[in-house]
């Protein structure tokens, strides 16, 4: 059966000429190819209406799309904006950068994510100075990819920083802040005076889950407490018995354990367990992300919850405020971003 058979009328293909140039644009309009670059980066205020829609309708003709590159040299940055990811085990990274990239498309702008893939002292840095470089960014948004020398470095080579700088004296930004704090507050309110923080072993960096550790002893200096122990905690039970053992043959029982994620959370919960020592009585856990899976076993993991976007509300009002002229960000994240799911684990 053919389309006409069916009354309806076959549409012709559109022009397109793939490969086409801005050379080919301003043969076909009849202008210089400086003229064809102005217009398509919407520069037209010295071209009179009829030229630039001779330019416009060349373009369409011929399928051509100004690439980046061409762009960056007319207005002397691209609209891309390049975010920074630290080479960490955070489990909702996917989630950040999808909630920030979205942000950004509404403000007219694409998001190029580089990864810190780890490697010798500097090898990051020289990595994004490349990038800076080659695409010439709006801007660049750090994740906790980068020291302060190292954004320093990057703005005096011309690449604006998008999210906002942390004003913690140990660099944590406001939310590992907030999210630690909610952990060690609620150990200390449920009865714990010996805090320990449990890091996920891993050949990725965890720069969150030191943040982390490092408020919770703020927190417990605050409150008078001993300094937290740290213990690292391999996904796999015998090193997370290991691990759990030799804190408790050194801090006793009960120790209230913060820990970097749900995962590690669950880790410990059933090393506890195996090592036969009760939850909550004698160990205390709490997670972060309020994932499913702690709530579906038992004990029903202790955790801290939150929404993503909301988690993330400062860089993107940052971003808002310098890209697209919204009001300057609040300084502080809602006190109820962070909220405790309390389970059965503390």
């Amino acid at each position: 059966m053919t389309i006409e058979s069916e009354g309806l009328a076959a549409l012709p293909p559109q022009p397109r000429r793939p490969g086409a140039t801005s050379v080919d644009v301003a043969r076909l309009a009849g202008v210089s190819r400086s003229t064809v670059s102005h217009v398509l980066n919407n520069q037209v205020t010295r071209f009179s209406e009829e030229t630039v829609e001779r330019v416009r309708q060349a373009a369409a003709q011929l399928g051509y799309v100004p690439s980046a590159a061409g762009r960056s040299l007319v207005l002397g940055r691209s609209d891309l904006v390049v975010l920074a990811v630290p080479n960490t085990t955070l489990t909702n990274v996917q989630d950040i950068i999808e909630a920030i990239a979205s942000d950004l498309d509404d403000l007219g702008c694409s998001v190029v994510v580089h990864f810190d893939r780890g490697g010798a002292p500097g090898d990051n840095l020289t990595r994004l100075q490349h990038v800076v470089e080659t695409l010439r960014p709006a801007g660049l948004v750090d994740l906790g990819s980068l020291s302060p020398d190292e954004l320093d470095v990057l703005e005096s080579q011309g690449c604006a920083l998008l999210s906002p700088r942390s004003q913690h004296v140990r660099g944590v930004d406001e939310g590992n802040v907030a999210i630690a704090r909610r952990q060690a507050v609620h150990l200390i309110d449920r009865g714990y005076t010996t805090l320990a923080f449990a890091l996920l072993v891993d050949q990725r960096d965890d720069p969150f889950g030191r943040m982390r550790a490092a408020v919770v002893a703020d927190v417990c200096a605050e409150y008078g407490l001993a300094a937290p122990s740290t213990i690292s905690v391999p996904l796999e039970p015998a090193g997370a018995q290991t691990a759990l053992c030799e804190l408790l043959r050194t801090r006793g029982r009960p120790v209230g354990i913060a820990c970097s994620n749900d995962e590690v959370a669950l880790a410990v919960t059933f090393a506890a367990l195996a090592l036969r020592a009760a939850v909550p009585a004698d160990v205390g856990v709490v997670g972060v992300g309020g994932g499913s899976v702690g709530q579906l076993v038992t004990p029903r993991l202790s955790t801290i919850g939150f929404d993503v976007r909301t988690s993330v509300a400062s860089v993107r009002q940052a971003i808002a405020h310098r890209i697209g002229g919204a009001p300057e960000p609040a300084a502080a994240i809602p006190v109820d971003t962070f909220t405790v799911v309390q389970g059965e684990t503390t």
